[in-house]
């Protein structure tokens, strides 16, 4: 108990370092894009590849890559290093329980309660403290924008309709939140059905019953702290008309270039790469995460997990509260609530047939979708599928996006740059190959695999320590097909040829790292101890040359 104490301590004490070096990084890197390209922070690079005329070439710089590779994977290695694996999954009940209680709170006794209730989840979580504002500065600029121009609204209106008997006010009450949620719920409907794969209905109200609280108990804390106010629909509806008007003549960026503020598609990628770190993804974006996949109902206005709000509920609350009748929420921003909308379409799985002239339809390539498969790539937007090209973070098997196809090469000439080749996809499907486009479409038609009473995966018989599997023999089994379905994890080898069936993160991601020793990967995406026992039972042998490590060597002591 006194050992157990003293860790916690320890790791306690690292916790303000660690935010440090996390706000650093990020504030470092998100203003050195220019490196790749001058246009690129502006936005003016991606604007001018969706219009161009193709085929079309542009030169980045090469160097930067390297360098933001190689501080992220010291940082990694850093936290690491300084904390122990959390449980993900008490962190996530954990918060959960602290979520529900300041819903309560915030609703039996005030925005007050509410707020200071929800500085529970940065004990829980300590690392979500980073995750929740930079998630907040991805965005900021947007925020601060709506309000600035939500006070020269209010200033046109009080001026101009001083002297009309015609008001038009929208209250926050009782009839106002049903008839939110009633059409945000009708909404993540209407998409699933007329853009998404179908899933079976076990599958399906799982991702509506644990999206929905993820993403929606946000607002049941800002509609409960702001509950009463009331806002001028006049002021609302030219407040989004006059932020529509500065986005479409490219005003607000050059307000932000003024600043020195890239654009979103860069702010968004590098608080991405942050939030699926080890160690720091448990406690925060791994909530966004949790379930396979992702459908609309998985869909938060801003994308986020439920331990990255915290500072967004703030900056939703706060300004109206403060100055009641005058601002209105960044949500109810007209160009915030056409976000919203997109955001359901670009976080569904869109079925075959479904392009962009579908109503409800916001990524028909699956960039995003792709993401929520395989977790470590496709960070960026599906609008800058550049980025994820660049760092080397895309799908495999990613071409492009949106009806472009990239190619990027070292540059003959020029050692320090690499050269992009942009063409048009035409009738070359842009979208990876997915489980439901393999031979193996679901878990009723995968090949029968003997299985054992323990459910371990016909791996040959005899005690597994004493057999010695090498890299030839690792590499074969790729396939149950193959004789197998191996992956090395920690220095030994595991057959997941029946697990591929059940695995919660799909069989797809398990045949990518098929043949190859995959426990970077493993520690990274983090997995629970219930997961790690799961894998004894389908242990193969020891890989040749490593010496087990980890939990593996918790199952060389057990008795046989």
């Amino acid at each position: 108990i006194v050992r157990g104490a003293m860790l916690l301590f320890a790791e306690a004490m690292e916790y303000p370092r660690l935010w440090l070096r996390i706000l650093g990084f990020y504030f470092s890197f998100v203003r050195k894009f220019g490196r790749i390209h001058p246009d690129m922070p502006s936005g003016r690079l991606f604007s001018h590849l969706d219009s161009v005329k193709l085929p079309a070439e542009v030169k980045l710089g090469a160097d930067f890559a390297q360098e933001f590779n190689a501080a992220y994977d010291q940082l990694k290695s850093e936290i690491s290093t300084a904390l122990r694996e959390p449980n993900a999954e008490s962190i996530l009940i954990s918060c959960f329980a602290i979520r529900a209680a300041q819903c309560a709170a915030v609703w039996a006794f005030g925005w007050q309660v509410g707020l200071l209730a929800g500085l529970l989840q940065f004990v829980a979580a300590p690392l979500s403290l980073t995750g929740s504002f930079i998630r907040l500065f991805t965005n900021l600029s947007d925020c601060l924008i709506h309000y600035a121009l939500n006070i020269s609204a209010f200033l046109i209106c009080s001026v101009m309709l001083a002297s009309s008997p015609l008001q038009l006010r929208l209250r926050i009450d009782m009839v106002f939140v049903i008839a939110f949620f009633t059409i945000d719920f009708a909404l993540n409907l209407f998409v699933y059905f007329r853009t998404a794969e179908s899933w079976n209905t076990a599958r399906l109200v799982k991702h509506i019953a644990y999206g929905t609280f993820n993403t929606k108990t946000y607002f049941v804390v800002v509609l409960g702290c702001l509950y009463g106010l009331e806002f001028d629909l006049f002021v609302v509806v030219l407040a989004s008309c006059l932020t529509k008007c500065i986005s479409m003549t490219g005003l607000q960026q050059r307000l932000l270039n003024m600043c020195g503020w890239p654009c979103f598609a860069i702010t968004f990628y590098v608080e991405h790469r942050i939030g699926h770190m080890p160690r720091v993804y448990p406690h925060a974006h791994k909530m966004h995460h949790y379930l396979h996949d992702t459908t609309a109902f998985d869909a938060h206005i801003y994308g986020s997990g439920l331990n990255e709000e915290y500072f967004w509920i703030l900056a939703e609350t706060l300004p109206c509260l403060l100055c009641p009748g005058m601002l209105f929420p960044y949500f109810l921003n007209g160009t915030t609530l056409y976000s919203s909308w997109t955001n359901k379409g670009a976080h569904s799985r869109t079925a075959d047939g479904v392009d962009l002239s579908t109503t409800g339809c916001f990524d028909e390539d699956n960039f995003h979708a792709d993401h929520h498969t395989w977790h470590r790539a496709n960070f960026g937007s599906s609008t800058a599928p550049l980025i994820d090209l660049y760092f080397g973070t895309a799908c495999p098997g990613l071409k492009g996006a949106n009806g472009r196809l990239y190619a990027i090469h070292s540059d003959n000439q020029d050692s320090n740059s690499l050269r992009v080749h942009i063409t048009e996809a035409g009738s070359t499907s842009c979208r990876i190959p997915h489980e439901s486009d393999s031979p193996h479409k679901s878990s009723d038609v995968h090949p029968v695999v003997a299985v054992d009473h323990e459910g371990s995966s016909g791996a040959e018989a005899g005690d597994w320590r004493s057999r010695v599997v090498n890299l030839k023999e690792l590499q074969e089994k790729r396939s149950v097909d193959a004789g197998g379905l191996w992956v090395a994890l920690h220095g030994a080898v595991f057959d997941l040829s029946a697990f591929q069936r059940i695995h919660p993160g799909g069989a797809q991601v398990l045949q990518m790292y098929a043949g190859t020793d995959a426990t970077k990967t493993f520690d990274e995406i983090g997995h629970s101890e219930k997961a790690k026992l799961m894998a004894k039972k389908r242990l193969v042998g020891i890989l040749e040359g490593h010496q087990p490590d980890d939990f593996v060597v918790d199952f060389m002591a057990a008795e046989p």
